[in-house]
């Protein structure tokens, strides 16, 4: 589903006139206490102070204290919305360069919360999470700010990154730890995908493979539908442990014979390998191949 753009209200202004030198601004709408709605020209809004047109071909710009009205309105920017279409397809290369877009031409209002410049610099951060740059994501964090955000996911996410970094800077036992803190916490799928697979890639590093499969299991499930590409990579993972597993190997070498009693543990476990490889062939790829190191195991999809 769509996350769409929506325009901000904030406390604003009154009135003096000043010389016109700011080529910036955004159409919205100022609510003032009395109730009546004035359309305006936003030109920037920095600490207490709005500057803004009365119409938009107007030279003369209007100053006023941001508690000097009830609310300002912003209509949802064109280029916005065609960076968070680029985002909702998955073409995250494409939409990152819109955001930044997005994030430059509207820095004069980054005060507002909510604001297109803030939101953009968000979803850029998202682009680069989900587009595997985590030096990216590292720098971007670095230079932004949370404080005009308000929304319960986007602050949410923003601690998620912290654990993406943990990531990074393959800082194992914190992944782990800090993963152990979501566990209890309520998440929408994507963001319970993203810290199991965090949690996956932490155990497996530590050499718990048993664990590690079952988080990235979790990753596979939560991800499937809100995340394919934490649940591909997860999926990628669990095959890369099944097939360096020696009782995975002796099922394979016992399947066609009649002991297979004798691999009970490795034949369940290369079941459940190919079960992972034949849903990476039907969607979780999404159009890709099952690369070529675990292509041996379709052949074990139905015994001889």
């Amino acid at each position: 589903m769509k996350i769409p753009y929506r325009a901000i209200l904030i406390p604003a202004l009154a009135i003096s006139a000043v010389a016109d030198d700011a080529p910036f601004q955004a159409r919205g709408f100022l609510l003032k206490k009395s109730g009546e709605l004035q359309k305006i020209w936003l030109v920037s809004v920095k600490g207490n102070l709005i500057r803004y047109r009365n119409a938009k071909t107007s030279k003369v710009i209007l100053e006023t204290p941001v508690s000097e009205a009830a609310a300002i309105h912003i209509d949802e920017p064109p280029k916005f919305t065609v960076a968070m279409d680029l985002y909702q397809s998955n073409r995250f290369s494409e939409a990152k360069l819109k955001f930044i877009e997005v994030k430059e031409h509207f820095k004069p209002i980054d005060g507002l919360e909510n604001n297109p410049s803030s939101l953009a610099a968000f979803y850029e951060m998202e682009c680069l999470r989900r587009l595997g740059d985590l030096e990216g994501l590292a720098a971007a964090r670095q230079n932004f700010n949370k404080e005009p955000l308000t929304r319960e996911y986007q602050l949410r996410q923003l601690e998620i990154d912290g654990v993406w970094d943990a990531v990074r800077t393959k800082s194992w036992d914190h992944v782990v730890k800090s993963a152990n803190e979501w566990v209890d916490k309520r998440l929408p799928g994507d963001q319970r995908a993203q810290i199991a697979y965090c949690d996956g890639l932490a155990l497996e590093a530590l050499e718990h493979s048993a664990d590690a499969l079952l988080a990235y299991h979790i990753a596979v499930t939560a991800g499937t539908a809100a995340s394919a590409e934490i649940a591909r990579l997860a999926a990628l993972h669990i095959l890369g442990i099944h097939n360096a597993d020696l009782g995975v190997q002796a099922a394979m070498k016992l399947w066609c014979k009649e002991d297979e009693d004798k691999a009970s543990r490795g034949d369940r476990d290369l079941r459940e390998a190919v079960a992972i490889a034949c849903l990476y062939e039907l969607s979780l790829g999404d159009g890709s191949p099952l690369p070529i190191e675990f292509r041996h195991f379709l052949q074990y999809q139905a015994r001889p």
